[in-house]
Order: structure tokens, then C-alpha cells, then sequence
């Protein structure tokens, strides 16, 4: 390895670093819930699977998600609990080995914009995925869309320069990991399609049976997990897609436009989106894949931010191709070239300082810290017997995943239910004014808004309102 590679090496290491401090020093320091889903239809469903107890959703009563993400994220907690005391060991580690896996953003844009312009261009990618705001606040988190974009993206890589020595090696990995994001979110589907067909766009009949035999072992598997867990092979796959498609389920969570979708790339990248049509021009291939994943998307009623995570990084990624283009391109117009370095240094400054001036205008990464803190908190204290909720949704404490304690949790509300309400609880979370609890309830601390009352003693069993006898009643 020459000077030069060692350099290149180096640099990539230090990105790395950078964007794992970012993404695990902003998750713990502000834990937060940018979407119920992130903890209740993976984190929770993993939790009851790791310790017998947690939050059970109506999906997970329906049999509409597959419980093979869970059942992964149930083995690290059992293996990590060891690392903090109440829920805080096993939060660190999942938080640590999701902000890991999402260093593939990273490298696939360093190793996507060498490939098509050179090490400048492989730089700026590389240090704008690293630092894009988004991408650092969505990347630790335990989404099925986010970690089904950080496997797909180094297939698109692998896929599309399978060539040479280990062709077939690559192509199947390629078709691997295309068909575990598929099988995370079968959304991706367009996307996977239109993937598996440029791959095999040379030699079809050698290639195509390497990538599709690639796509269907990890398909399989999750149809083999669906058959144990549930009632039958691609169970959740079938009853998501009839409920949600057919019996309109979804649309109950709010409906949006077709053109929604473009407002909201508009709104979160600003110029961003603008330079990164502009990289298209060097990587037409990229637009498509986003296209199939923005288009079939669009199409659908319900709509929210999340869904289209698997779009930002290869806009940035696009983004920074087109960054390079236009140095270039003011070099020739004053007909002189500017020095690599300085050109990468400002373009890194450039995406920081638009990534910054973007951040207080999309408050995910503290939303809900202030209940989720106490919460964390109050796992690891063993005189709770009972927490109650009150003037707040239970989804805003993190349920048991963070809570970490096998005891009940009330849905609080003012009227004739208080008083068996408070028995049956010895603290209580509460958004805004007091409760109109017993006097016995004193106040320890507040977080913003939301306030923590307790009191000494124990508590009786519930008679109302416990968490999940309430979600049955009222089928959600």
C-alpha cells in the first residue's frame, strides 16, 4: 500500500469516527422518540421476546410484522444488559451497533463518488454523509426503513461493479443484501427490481440466477420465521399488505397528496436537492433507484418523513457529485483550477453549515427527551411499583424497553378513576399542571413540561386503565 492509499485510508477512518461520535454522543445525550415505531413495533416487541413482559400493538396482535428484526434485537439485549444498570446497558449497545451498521451510508458514499469522479469527489460524499443531520439523527435509531437502507446501499455498489475476479461472489452478496432490505421493508421492492435488473444488465442468463438466488435466501428466511411465529410462512408479509392496502388501516394515521413527498425533500435538503439533480448527470443509475423508491411511496395515502430515509443518503451522495462538478465547473470559468483541498474543505463547510442552519427546524432528536429521561430513570430504581401516565401518550415514556421493570403502567386521567388510579402506581409522569393526586405524591424533578411525582409505599394490583388491557379495549 503506497503513501497515497494509506492517506486515503486514514481519512476514511477519521469519518467514520466523526460520524459514530455524532450519531451515538447525540442519541445518548438527547434520548428521544422521532416515531412510536421505533421502539413499540421493534424495540418493545424484542424487549417482551429478551425478559417475558412489554407494550403489546395492535399490529403484533394482528400478526402484521415479522419477528425476525425483534428476535435480533432481543439477543443483543440479553447479551448487553450487563453494560449500565436498568435499561441503560442494553439502550447503549443497540444504540452503538445501529449507528455501526449505518457507517455503511458513509462508506458507500465515499466508495460510490471515487468510483465516478475521483477522491475529491469521494470526500465530500463521505464527510457530508457523515455530518447530514438527518442521517445523524435517524441513523440510531431501530426503524425498519433506516436499516433497510444502510443494507441496501452497499449492494448497490456491489451489484453494479460486480465485475473481474470474484464477479459471482459479489452479485450474490449483492443480491443478498438486497433481499434482506426487501424483506425489512417490502416497499423497497421497485427499488430491489429495478436494482437486480441493472446488475444483470450484461451476461443476463450467468448473473440473473446468482442475484435472484442472492434475494431469496434471507426472503426464505423471513417466510420460515413468519411459519413459526405465526400461522403460516410470509404471514405478516400477506396480513400488513391486506390490512394496510386493502381494509385501509393506515389511513387512518392521516393521508397526504401525491406531491407531498417533493415538499418534504424540498424542505429538509433545500439547495441539496438542487446540486443533487445536478449530480445525476454522473450517476443516472442513483436517480433511478431513488425515483423507485420515492414513486410507489408517493402513491400511497399515508405518508410520513421516515418512510422515505432510503432517499437521503443517495441524495447527498448525488449531492456531493454534483458539489464537484460545479468546483470544476467555476474553475474553468475563471479559468483557474481550484486547489483540491481547499474545493473539498469548502464543500464539507458548506454541507455542515446547511446541515446546521437545518436542525432547529426539525426537532426529532429531542422529542420526547424529556419523558424518555425519566423514564430511563426511573429503571433503575427499585422502590417503583407502579408508574402511572398522565396528560401524555404512554408511546411519548419509551414503554418497557425503558421503563425496564416488570411492573404496571396506568393510564392516568383526571375524574371519578383517580383515586384507584393512584393506588395502584407510587410515581406518576405528568405533562403540565399537577394531577389532582393524594398528598402523599411529592414532586422529584422536572424535565421541561413533564414532571415526576412519587410517593413512598406500595402499590395494588390495577383495576383500570393498565397499558395493555387498555390497547385490547380499544384496538390499538
Amino acid at each position: 500500500m503506497n503513501l497515497k492509499s494509506h492517506s486515503q485510508t486514514y481519512f476514511l477512518l477519521g469519518v467514520f469516527f466523526i460520524a459514530l461520535l455524532l450519531r451515538v454522543g447525540l442519541a445518548m445525550r438527547f434520548p428521544s422518540l422521532a416515531h412510536p415505531d421505533e421502539v413499540f413495533q421493534t424495540e418493545e416487541p424484542a424487549h417482551r421476546l429478551a425478559y417475558g413482559y412489554g407494550v403489546v400493538t395492535w399490529e403484533w396482535r394482528d400478526g402484521i410484522r415479522s419477528w425476525a428484526f425483534p428476535t435480533f434485537l432481543a439477543v443483543v439485549m440479553r447479551a448487553t444488559e450487563w453494560m449500565g444498570p436498568g435499561s441503560a446497558g442494553y439502550l447503549w449497545a443497540t444504540t452503538i451497533l445501529l449507528s455501526l451498521i449505518s457507517l455503511t451510508s458513509v462508506w458507500f458514499g465515499f466508495a460510490w463518488a471515487k468510483r465516478v469522479s475521483g477522491m475529491e469527489a469521494a470526500m465530500i460524499a463521505a464527510g457530508a454523509c457523515a455530518i447530514w443531520y438527518e442521517l445523524v439523527i435517524f441513523s440510531p435509531r431501530a426503524l425498519t426503513e433506516v436499516l433497510a437502507a444502510h443494507i441496501l446501499l452497499p449492494s448497490l455498489y456491489l451489484g453494479a461493479y460486480a465485475e473481474g475476479r470474484g464477479e459471482k461472489q459479489r452479485l450474490f452478496l449483492a443480491g443478498l443484501l438486497c433481499g434482506l432490505a426487501l424483506a425489512l421493508r417490502i416497499q423497497l421492492f421497485p427499488a430491489v427490481a429495478l436494482a437486480a435488473l441493472y446488475f444483470c444488465r450484461s451476461r443476463w442468463r450467468a448473473r440473473i440466477p446468482v442475484v435472484l438466488a442472492g434475494i431469496l435466501v434471507p426472503v426464505a428466511i423471513f417466510g420460515v420465521v413468519d411459519a413459526v411465529t405465526w400461522s403460516y410462512p410470509f404471514q405478516s408479509f400477506f396480513r400488513y399488505f391486506w390490512v394496510n392496502a386493502v381494509e385501509g388501516r393506515s389511513e387512518l394515521y392521516g393521508t397526504e397528496p401525491w406531491y407531498w413527498y417533493l415538499l418534504i425533500l424540498l424542505a429538509h435538503l433545500g439547495p441539496v436537492l438542487f446540486i443533487a439533480l445536478m449530480g445525476v448527470r454522473r450517476s443516472p443509475f442513483l436517480g433511478w433507484i431513488a425515483l423507485a423508491i420515492l414513486v410507489p411511496h408517493s402513491l400511497l395515502a399515508h405518508k410520513e418523513v421516515r418512510f422515505i430515509y432510503p432517499v437521503i443518503p443517495i441524495l447527498i451522495t448525488l449531492a456531493a457529485l454534483g458539489t464537484n462538478d460545479l468546483v470544476k465547473d467555476l474553475g474553468h470559468f475563471f479559468k483557474s483550477p481550484i486547489y483540491p483541498k481547499i474545493a473539498v474543505a469548502v464543500a464539507l463547510v458548506l454541507f455542515g453549515v446547511t446541515s446546521v442552519l437545518f436542525v432547529p427546524q426539525f426537532t426529532w432528536w429531542v422529542r420526547n427527551s424529556g419523558t424518555m429521561t425519566i423514564v430511563d430513570q426511573l429503571s433503575r430504581d427499585p422502590a417503583v411499583c407502579g408508574l402511572g401516565i398522565h396528560g401524555t401518550s404512554f408511546f411519548n415514556t419509551g414503554g418497557y424497553t425503558h421503563l425496564h421493570r416488570n411492573i404496571p403502567m396506568v393510564l392516568m386521567s383526571e375524574g371519578p378513576w383517580l383515586e384507584k388510579e393512584a393506588a395502584s402506581v407510587n410515581a406518576v409522569i405528568a405533562y403540565g399542571t399537577r394531577p389532582r393526586l393524594t398528598p402523599d405524591f411529592t414532586l422529584k424533578r422536572c424535565s421541561g413540561a413533564v414532571c415526576l411525582y412519587q410517593r413512598p409505599g406500595s402499590c395494588v394490583s390495577p383495576e383500570v386503565h393498565e397499558v395493555n388491557a387498555e390497547l385490547r379495549q380499544t384496538g390499538n
